[in-house]
């Protein structure tokens, strides 16, 4: 909250913070809330040698990953800044998804 007229706002459609008048405020729903967000930036945790994080650079950049949507990054913590203005640290994992079989569906296996 900025003033009594004037809050700071998230927008999930562009990842970014803006100022809003309270009265253009509205309350979102729950399916609203669970939408997709767009995230500009993200952070991992690095692997422990240059072997490891060659490994990682290479399943990230396959062609067949990002082709296929195979690659999914799932949100293991989110860390507030310390500046209002800013966004907060999201830290991800990345996942492979391949097909198992029509029965089973995908089998996750972890990147990094």
């Amino acid at each position: 909250i900025q003033s009594k007229e004037l809050v700071t706002v998230f927008y999930t459609d562009y990842g970014q913070r803006g100022l809003v008048e309270m009265g253009h405020l509205r309350s979102m729903g729950y399916e609203e809330r669970m939408m997709p967000v767009e995230l500009r930036e993200v952070v991992f945790l690095m692997p422990n040698s240059n072997g490891e994080l060659k490994a990682v650079r290479s399943e990230l950049g396959q062609e067949r990953n990002l082709k296929e949507g195979r690659l999914l990054m799932r949100v293991d913590k989110i860390s507030p800044k310390k500046h209002q203005r800013e966004v907060a640290e999201i830290q991800v994992s990345f996942w492979s998804a391949v097909h198992a079989g029509s029965d089973v569906g995908f089998r996750l296996s972890r990147i990094c």
